[in-house]
């Protein structure tokens, strides 16, 4: 769908060499805030960008564009109508603020495909308070507790929550854990997600005692299936640590993405269909810069695999560590429970 001019006006916006934009393109544009006269920050394609436009917008608005110009300073010439955000919308109807930590939430419970409940987006914003972790990526792996009937405001969810975010940033208290040192080694990981009491859940986890992330790990979701396993791996004086995440189809019974996060960096990789594409989301700018430089080494290794790997390094903001929502996808439901 080509949009059609307004006015023949559009926002002018200038991008660094990295973005990924071109000419011919067509995008949505997710008007956030108004920076000052004519000026705003617009959202495209998961970074946000400052903006000059000769029409008046909206904060909250998505619009259709089509991009032209040459790289580095664009124009975007918009369609004549707005889409509606389903999330923002939602939240409205229940009296929510948008912009916070409940829109946060509220946009992670859909992109597991469930309901944006009142009750749950409350119980889900108690719970990143209470286990303290980075609400872009904390936000979705809580989802996930609902979609597996963990109760939120159980004893043991916010430790689950400390454990299923590991090692990403905001994951875990940087000073200490309960008193005792974060884990350092692949068995203190293992000793340690082993050591938490299960979340209370609807129905009885199978097992006796099992450790939270048992519980977790062996009860399928009600729309996604996600099992998580956190590691540390050390060589030659270096260490990361993170979590490798796998969504399984509980029903057939076999994996259908893979995904991993580590520090700045986070891997998505396809494990169903035609085109297995790697997806590689960094953090920051100097991340992606080395990301960058070592592309073609890595696309060439995965291609010895069968395996392709996407040619743009994306924003890291873009991505919670689980699925990642990509340009222009609709989310998988958005339905609201009063």
């Amino acid at each position: 769908m080509t949009p059609d001019p307004v006015g023949g006006a559009g926002v002018r916006v200038t991008v660094p060499g990295l973005s990924g934009l071109k000419a011919g393109d067509t995008v949505r544009v997710h008007v956030i805030k108004q920076l000052d006269a004519g000026k705003w920050a617009i959202g495209v394609r998961g970074r946000v960008y400052p903006a000059f436009s000769d029409l008046p917008l909206e904060s909250g608005a998505v619009l259709l564009a089509r991009i032209s110009g040459a790289p580095g300073r664009f124009i975007l010439t918009l369609s004549a109508s707005a889409e509606p955000d389903a999330v923002l919308t939602a939240i409205a109807s229940q009296g929510l603020p948008p912009g916070g930590l409940e829109e946060a939430v509220a946009r992670a419970l859909a992109r597991s495909g469930l309901p944006i409940d009142l009750t749950a987006i409350q119980k889900l914003r108690n719970l990143l308070i209470r286990a303290e972790v980075d609400e872009r990526r904390g936000a979705r792996a809580a989802a996930t507790l609902v979609d597996k009937r963990i109760d939120p405001s159980s004893s043991g969810a916010a430790a689950l929550l400390k454990v299923l975010a590991f090692g990403q940033k905001g994951g875990e208290d940087p000073r200490r854990y309960r008193e005792r040192p974060l884990p350092q080694t692949p068995r203190a990981v293992k000793e340690w997600a082993g050591s938490l009491a299960a979340a209370g859940t609807a129905v009885a986890a199978a097992g006796a005692s099992p450790s939270a992330l048992q519980a977790y790990n062996h009860r399928a979701g009600r729309s996604q299936t996600w099992v998580v396993i956190p590691f540390v791996f050390g060589s030659e004086g270096s260490r990361l640590e993170g979590t490798l995440k796998i969504l399984y189809d509980a029903f057939k019974a076999r994996p259908l993405a893979l995904s991993v996060s580590a520090g700045e960096v986070g891997l998505y990789l396809p494990l169903q269909g035609r085109r297995k594409v790697l997806s590689i989301y960094c953090d920051s700018p100097r991340i992606r810069r080395a990301a960058e430089r070592g592309l073609d080494s890595l696309r060439s290794k995965f291609h010895n695999m069968g395996l392709e790997v996407d040619d743009t390094i994306k924003e890291g903001n873009t991505f919670d560590g689980f699925s990642p929502v990509a340009e222009g996808e609709t989310l998988p439901s958005v339905d609201t429970v009063r």
